[in-house]
């Protein structure tokens, strides 16, 4: 069993206990009642003006955060309840209610789950951590004066599998029988529900709550850290599972004072001792090296080890689609039955959704698997999006970016969308600490829960989930704060346009409207080929697609990004895009790719067999383009076909952002020449022109006219007002593109700049300095 600090205290000092608690004028509950039974009925703790939603709201996510061991309390849970109950009685907050509360009803399982029972077979990330760690070792005698101290950070957001991770790399050193000690620690803030938990694969456990930022709690944290490294064994490895509650005081005080006993040379039989602290923050990360005053620790005459680099972070899990490789077969085929351990008397038909489950992040794979992921959806939504009703943009850029991948952001956020979304860690450099990449991978439980927040009406989740009911809102709603992450520099896309982001949008927007259409449970995820091109052309279910004999379908409910540079050949001969419609995704293609921006696989069925092929998607965001240039368009993205032998698949040119005049003018010009009868069937290239037009219903126009610039057009007009100076004198035929009606305040003070600059006036003689040339004579 884990020990914890304060069980072989010998500092001299009193063991806390967690009964010590403060009196309250509340009773407590009795000991032999459940956590449900008082939350249940009494009705007198709350105050007057609390709806009967909100109780129920506060009473179902008390009692899922806090109940543990069948409803029994736990003297912590029991302070919680307390408190609780007397904030909605008086209104009266009071600090132990909250965060432990709220981190628990977040949870979307227990610390432990599946670590013992799951056999690692993919073993590339445990071979490239433990050569990490090797490296380490030699700190001590080699790179001491380089690095600060022998640790790094193990960070990336929840469900990849770090403490799985850990927990196979302890063992690997047991099994080898290496000259390696190991301790898996897991820090806590005195939660009980996780530290029983923990009790199964957990060495030891390090409660903070024990230890006071304070010089009687550093004597007491190193005397713990002295045990946990005194062993026979020449090396020892410590490893810090969610170490986020080191770095809980705001300068770090825990974690910091572990690093300064990581500096000290003079440890108990002079052992070698490395360090990882795992967790989803950032912060891990970027605890600069401490200031130098001089060359001794300010608490004590010693002289430390260590150099001011840091150790750069191990995030490079690669376990997205794991499931699909190891257990893919359990999932079975849509519209078969499957039976899980907690559903042995039920079966169930399995549903595209539960297909594609196995194409995401590990756990929800296994809790898939074992029947608990139905349970554990309200968790999940409530890490992405909160309990509030009114949600902060952040949020809806957690939510939008799950599906359309947005941007980047800067540092801090990113390190928030680690830490408390699904956001991935793609990159982060301890030299630049204000840098860090993030990327929402293919993951189909947390686009479709985004999805289920994107469609009006849809209420999947309410107050027994922690969710404000109704919490729905349309895809207009959306765009608008689209717009205004963009517009206000809260992320950048990639290239600085945001015409295919809003492409992505207006294709899936579509999907889910027939989507809800076809079945309110969304659990099926495809629709019709025509229907969707139907809608994607703004009109009713008629179509001049004739889908002849084949049955065609697409499937995506979330485009991701893809910089592999696969040819269609390739995507079409390795099975990829049979993968890909199953997964529900799409793909933005990598920077430069010829003639297409985004691909999406199409399932089609021929004499009952299936098939599948490519659809590539090439987005025009531009005020004109005409009909050659549309010819050409679908000339480039054919050839490919040509090129690559494939004979059945979609050209789809999607333009969006046209100017209504040029389009009807486009439109007269071509109204003789519209083919009609186009189809897709096995054997043919179908190719299809969508025009979005300039009021559509989901505000996919407005977003791909938006400005990417933080501040708006305005902000372009000052970015770029130095042109202004050079050109004053000149006409120009259309230097802004309007793009909402508060554009015109924009245009207005481009045109106050440049007739500023127009009509300056310079008497030579004021100016000293260089003449002109002669002219006559000519320059050079």
């Amino acid at each position: 069993m884990p020990k914890t600090a304060s069980d072989d205290d010998d500092t001299g000092g009193t063991k806390s206990s967690r009964n010590s608690q403060e009196t309250t004028d509340i009773v407590p509950p009795d000991d032999e009642k459940t956590l449900g039974d008082y939350m249940a009925n009494e009705d007198e703790w709350f105050k007057d003006d609390v709806t009967d939603i909100e109780k129920k709201t506060s009473k179902s996510q008390l009692i899922e955060a806090l109940k543990v061991d069948e409803d029994y309390f736990k003297p912590t849970q029991m302070r919680l309840t307390i408190d609780l109950a007397h904030f909605l009685k008086t209104g009266e907050s009071r600090p132990s209610i909250s965060k432990t509360a709220a981190a628990a009803s977040q949870r979307v399982t227990d610390i432990d789950y599946d670590i013992r029972d799951s056999k690692m077979v993919y073993k590339r990330d445990l071979k490239a951590f433990a050569a990490r760690l090797d490296k380490l070792f030699e700190w001590k005698n080699i790179h001491s004066k380089e690095y600060m101290a022998p640790y790094f950070p193990l960070i990336q957001s929840s469900g990849t599998g770090k403490t799985k991770l850990m927990h196979e790399y302890k063992n690997l050193m047991t099994m080898d029988k290496a000259d390696v000690h190991v301790e898996l620690i897991l820090c806590t803030d005195g939660n009980e529900a996780k530290i029983a938990s923990a009790e199964s694969i957990f060495s030891q456990i390090l409660d903070i709550r024990e230890i006071q930022s304070d010089q009687n709690g550093l004597t007491k944290l190193w005397n713990r850290l002295n045990r946990f490294a005194d062993t026979e064994k020449k090396k020892v490895v410590l490893l810090f599972d969610e170490s986020q509650h080191l770095t809980s005081n705001s300068d770090g005080w825990h974690f910091r004072s572990v690093r300064w006993w990581l500096r000290w040379p003079n440890k108990p039989g002079n052992v070698n001792v490395v360090c990882v602290f795992a967790g989803t923050t950032t912060r891990l990360a970027n605890y600069y090296a401490e200031p130098k005053p001089s060359t001794t620790s300010r608490d004590a005459n010693v002289v430390y080890l260590g150099g001011d680099k840091l150790y750069p972070p191990f995030y490079q899990l690669t376990t997205t689609g794991l499931v699909s490789r190891t257990d893919g077969f359990k999932f079975g085929t849509v519209g078969g039955t499957h039976k899980t351990p907690l559903q042995k008397r039920n079966e169930e038909t399995i549903t595209e959704l539960d297909v594609a489950i196995q194409y995401g992040r590990p756990l929800f794979g296994r809790l898939y698997l074992k029947g608990q992921l139905k349970t554990s959806l309200g968790n999940i939504l409530l890490r992405m999006r909160g309990a509030d009703q009114e949600l902060s943009l952040q949020k809806y850029y957690s939510l939008l970016a799950t599906r359309l991948q947005m941007g980047q952001v800067s540092f801090d956020f990113a390190s928030e969308l680690v830490a408390s979304g699904y956001a991935h860690l793609t990159h982060f450099s301890p030299d630049q600490t204000a840098v860090a990449g993030i990327a929402f991978l293919p993951d189909p439980v947390c686009a479709w829960l985004a999805m289920t927040q994107m469609i009006e009406g849809c209420n999947r989740f309410g107050i027994d989930d922690g969710i404000p009911t109704e919490c729905s809102e349309p895809a207009s709603v959306w765009s608008e704060k689209a717009i205004k992450i963009f517009s206000s520099a809260l992320c950048r896309p990639a290239k600085g346009d945001v015409g295919e982001v809003a492409a992505a949008f207006y294709m899936l927007a579509c999907g889910d409207e027939l989507r809800f259409e076809q079945s309110t449970d969304l659990t099926q995820l495809s629709v019709p080929l025509e229907k969707w091109i139907a809608r994607l052309q703004h009109a009713d279910l008629n179509t001049t697609l004739n889908l002849g004999e084949a049955k065609a379908s697409v499937n995506f409910i979330q485009v991701c990004q893809n910089y592999l540079r696969y040819s269609l050949k390739e995507m079409q001969d390795s099975g990829l895009l049979k993968h890909w419609y199953l997964g529900g995704r799409g793909s933005y293609m990598y920077f430069a790719c010829a003639a297409y921006d985004i691909m999406v696989p199409v399932q089609y069925t021929v004499n009952g067999t299936l098939h599948y092929c490519p659809m590539l998607v090439s987005v025009k965001n531009k005020v004109e383009f005409w009909p050659y240039e549309r010819k050409a368009a679908i000339k480039a993205m054919q050839k490919l076909f040509t090129n690559a032998g494939i004979q059945t698949g979609v050209c789809l040119l999607l333009l969006i952002g046209l100017d209504n005049t040029s389009e009807k003018k486009t439109r007269k010009k071509t109204r003789k020449k519209t083919k009609s009868g186009n189809s897709f069937g096995h054997g043919q290239i179908f190719t299809v022109t969508v025009v979005v037009p300039k009021e559509d219903r989901f505000g996919a126009t407005n977003l791909a006219l938006c400005s990417t610039c933080g501040g708006g057009q305005e902000s372009e007009v000052m970015v770029s007002h130095a042109e202004l100076a050079l050109g004053a004198d000149h006409s120009f035929d259309c230097l802004l593109r309007k793009k909402n009606e508060d554009d015109g305040l924009s245009q207005l003070l481009f045109e106050e700049i440049r007739e500023g600059y127009a009509n300056i006036s310079i008497d030579e003689d004021d100016f000293g300095g260089a003449t002109a040339p002669d002219e006559s004579r000519g320059s050079t």
